[in-house]
């Protein structure tokens, strides 16, 4: 796809979002002077990073405070961008991009919405009025052809992708076990017990005690680290808004850990009141604390729910100016389900929270199968029709290590071995034996292939197991290399291709005179490697797994 764009006259192009966004500040209305209702219309867009960050419904107000559909929305809280469909409304402290070229669409939106929540970060540092300026100077990669926005490319792309990550929910479905979603009577019975059943309000402080943790000094530069690892194995709450409030992980020796928990973050200009299950062992950095229950009677299950009721109750109350104190919350009341002798309904719980899992992996079927379908009549073939005649095996990826495996990293992990002196934490282990080579975890690794640019020998979604390159020539040998040139079918400094080099004599010895990482698939580009390019192999393809029926042993 990538070599017949290029050969078709087109060309990516370094652009600043102001040559294709005109970005605005939104009228604005304050939700106190209207009503939602889930029948209603017109989104309220709200600078929430949830539900697309849109807070409710409404019917039509007015012409003057109606914003343009087809555009991309962001908050300036969260600074995430969203596309809105349709002509909507919107609160304080938003605003919303409007392209200026044609052919936007949702898919073409993902493309945008992708390298502009990439620069979330550097947003959210600035002051509100400060932030078009950014926006306006942020620079996209962008396809273009014939002198326009290659707009059907990007959706042919985004179609690619979406059938990658199809097969990937599908893997996932099968290893969670969720492949019959059929509700049972007690299910049943708690989502009508949920609409019409008894419930109560409950003092927060006569459910849960905070936890006190006995953590050593520590010193954050040495102690904690943003990557999982053996060493950094403990994760650690703080202002953290999303990613389960955890933004760093620590040493196991250092942080005292507690599991079964609720997280409370107290502090932070958006992360305030928000709170997060832990059901694993877990500690606390800073700006925040774990409440437990003293009888340890929750569940996974019951976690989820509480959390969620909390959460609900304190929000909305709580922010960077009335800080979301243990004092404050305990006295809080949250609302539960109760039993006809007045007790916490558990049983109740554990049932209603099952039947909302299966629900939400019913409709993923439903997404999957919808998916399938566009995809089959975007490219005219089934999505699920094997690619190849070729015998296809199970994989069974392992949590812990056995006789005949290697580790099962992710690219970005295994490429980053060497930079941080660290071994990086596997995903899993796979049985690697009968390859004609003897499995040594320590000199071998697995990765999982993307795309299709090195067929028909290495396959979407194959496992690729590689030696860690420590030195020798490479010439001809399909190697995992980390390099400043982006690969636009992985989407990052990371690639799978076969590297072809040649060599002149010199008095200085022998030196590169041209260096290529080629595809298999000639319907892709070759990577030239040059003076400039800075590149490092990672390591040697040793053979492929292939992965059509991957399964997942989580039983050890």
């Amino acid at each position: 796809m990538e070599k017949s764009f290029i050969e078709n006259g087109g060309e990516y192009r370094k652009c600043l979002a102001s040559s294709l966004f005109e970005v605005k500040g939104n009228p604005q209305l304050d939700k106190d002077s209207f009503n939602f209702s889930k029948d209603s219309k017109y989104p309220y867009f709200t600078r929430t990073v949830f539900n697309n960050g849109i807070l409710g419904y409404v019917d039509y107000l007015d012409k003057e405070h109606l914003i343009k559909g087809n555009s991309l929305a962001v908050g300036m809280m969260g600074m995430r961008f969203f596309y809105m469909e349709h002509d909507f409304y919107a609160g304080q402290f938003t605003k919303t991009a409007f392209p200026l070229f044609e052919g936007f669409n949702e898919s073409v939106a993902l493309w945008f919405i992708s390298w502009f929540n990439k620069s979330s970060a550097k947003y959210l540092g600035l002051l509100v009025r400060d932030f078009e300026n950014a926006f306006n100077n942020t620079e996209l990669i962008v396809p273009y052809q014939n002198g326009k926005v290659a707009v059907d490319y990007i959706e042919s792309r985004i179609r690619e992708l979406e059938e990658s990550r199809i097969r990937e929910l599908e893997a996932y479905l099968i290893a969670a076990g969720f492949e019959d979603c059929a509700l049972t009577q007690s299910e049943r019975d708690a989502i009508d017990k949920f609409k019409n059943g008894t419930f109560g309000y409950v003092c927060i402080g006569d459910l849960y005690d905070k936890v006190k943790l006995n953590n050593k000094k520590f010193n954050k530069r040495y102690d904690a680290a943003k990557e999982r690892s053996k060493t950094f194995s403990v994760p650690l709450v703080n202002a953290k808004h999303g990613d389960n409030g955890i933004m760093f992980y620590g040493r196991n020796e250092v942080f005292d850990t507690v599991s079964s928990s609720i997280a409370i973050i107290q502090n932070g200009v958006v992360a305030t009141g928000d709170v997060y299950p832990q059901p694993e062992a877990t500690s606390v950095l800073w700006d925040a604390y774990l409440i437990k229950s003293p009888s340890d009677s929750d569940t996974e299950n019951s976690l989820f729910y509480i959390t969620a009721a909390i959460e609900k109750t304190i929000k909305l109350k709580y922010n960077y100016d009335k800080k979301a104190t243990w004092e404050r919350v305990k006295t809080e009341n949250i609302y539960l389900p109760l039993t006809d002798q007045g007790n916490i309904d558990y049983v109740f719980i554990e049932n209603y929270i099952n039947a909302i899992k299966k629900q939400c992996i019913a409709a993923l079927k439903q997404e999957i199968a919808r998916e399938h379908q566009a995809y089959e009549q975007a490219v005219g073939v089934s999505a699920t029709e094997p690619e190849s005649t070729q015998e296809k095996t199970n994989i069974i990826v392992l949590p812990q290590y056995r006789e005949g495996c290697v580790p099962l990293y992710t690219l970005r992990a295994a490429c980053g071995y060497f930079e941080g002196g660290e071994v990086p934490e596997e995903e899993g282990w796979v049985e690697a034996s009968g390859n004609e080579f003897t499995p040594d975890p320590k000199r071998y690794f697995a990765v999982h292939a993307k795309g299709n640019s090195m067929l028909p020998k290495i396959q979407d979604g194959d496992i690729c197991v590689f030696e860690w390159y420590k030195a020798g020539s490479r010439d001809g040998e399909i190697v995992l290399t980390q390099t400043n040139a982006i690969d636009a079918e992985y989407g990052a400094e990371y690639t799978i291709k076969q590297y072809r080099s040649e060599k002149t004599q010199t008095e200085e010895g022998w030196q590169h005179t041209k260096i290529e990482l080629q595809p298999l698939n000639k319907d892709y580009d070759v990577i030239e490697l040059d003076s400039e390019t800075e590149y490092r192999t990672v390591g040697v393809l040793k053979c492929v797994l292939k992965q059509r029926n991957t399964k997942y042993d989580i039983t050890n």
